[in-house]
């Protein structure tokens, strides 16, 4: 068993429990993508309608359901469709993401935007399972320390509910560097490690992770499993693998390689549907739909032959010290076993 584990809340036990397979791994498909979801579904995205789009993300989610533990979708598209429309099963968790941007950044300043009208209260009270934040975060860029901020209050703020919060940094080029470089690819691979150990000193309860590294050579491989290995010995919560849209078969590499180093599963989203989504075809869907599901189960066999399960529990004298007779007398979200 996994022996990273957030602090003994029951409320964020009870969700983490909900988004992992009843083995403890995160399977997850990533559904939340924005204007870069509707570019697949028409050769003019513009033209792609609200209504188009929620269809076409609720017909991936009764496709893919039966192969996940948990969805991660938007307020925008996704949440209440897949609800309402009883896509999503009650038996799959359900993360939401709080930001409302795409995984472009335009300029070295760039700041987290939240998505207007949409709160840590709401998603609770949808039963959202787990809050997703997309983190920009460069040390040294000129809004590090306001990226900082924003993250500290916004654990702050998920603490208060008991709501699990799974962080995703993303490390970008500054102006004037260039990423087709072999001196920023490596930087690159340590700024990922770094990051993902700010975040976690911050306070968040899970990390959704870029792969650092490279999988097209076998000594790239080999480098990748020693810079998972250091990320995975720089973090005290669980980690998930992102997919960044690469490939598949590169992605199931990376699954493999990431979760021999120490993590509990992925948290993936084009490397799994894409041809799903683009595919208009009504001959060719069935066939896209099971290759997806496909997909899923495959890298979920990879995860719990490779990763670490992260099912924390208590038991005997532990659990009744923890939570003694009449301990929810004196909880609260956020402030853990018989606190004040």
């Amino acid at each position: 068993m996994n022996t990273k584990q957030t602090n003994v809340d029951p409320g964020k036990m009870r969700s983490l429990q909900r988004v992992t397979s009843a083995d403890g791994f995160f399977l997850i498909c990533a559904l939340d993508h924005l204007s870069d979801f509707q570019e697949l579904l028409a050769p003019d995205p513009g033209a792609v309608t609200y209504q188009q789009t929620g269809e076409a993300k609720i017909e991936l989610i009764r496709a893919l359901a039966p192969a996940c533990s948990a969805f991660l979708l938007d307020a925008r598209y996704g949440l209440a469709q897949a609800i309402a429309s009883r896509a999503l099963p009650g038996s799959v968790g359900l993360m939401a993401s709080i930001e409302d941007e795409d995984y472009k950044p335009v300029s070295a300043t760039r700041k987290t935007r939240f998505r207007e009208n949409w709160s840590t209260r709401q998603m609770k009270l949808l039963g959202v399972d787990v809050c997703k934040l997309l983190w920009f975060y460069r040390p040294d860029s000129t809004v590090a320390e306001h990226q900082r901020q924003v993250l500290l209050s916004l654990v702050a703020e998920c603490a208060k509910l008991s709501l699990p919060l799974v962080v995703e940094p993303i490390w970008y080029p500054l102006e004037g560097e260039d990423p087709r470089a072999g001196a920023w690819k490596s930087r690159r691979v340590d700024g990922i490690i770094e990051s993902a150990r700010e975040a976690d000193s911050l306070g968040v309860d899970t990390l959704k992770v870029e792969f650092p590294g490279y999988v097209a050579t076998e000594e790239g491989r080999s480098q990748a499993l020693e810079a998972c290995k250091r990320l995975d010995a720089s973090v005290s919560v669980p980690w998930v693998i992102l997919s960044a849209g690469v490939g598949y078969e590169s992605f199931k590499t990376q699954v493999e390689i990431a979760c021999r180093a120490g993590a509990s599963g992925f948290l993936a989203g084009r490397s799994i549907w894409r041809d799903l989504a683009s595919t208009r075809d009504p001959k060719t869907r069935k066939a896209a739909a099971a290759e997806a599901t496909h997909r899923l189960a495959e890298l979920g066999a990879v995860t719990r032959k490779q990763g670490k399960p992260f099912a924390p529990e208590l038991k005997g004298e532990a659990l009744a010290l923890t939570f003694p007779d009449g301990w929810y007398a004196n909880w609260q979200a956020g402030a853990g076993a018989g606190s004040q």
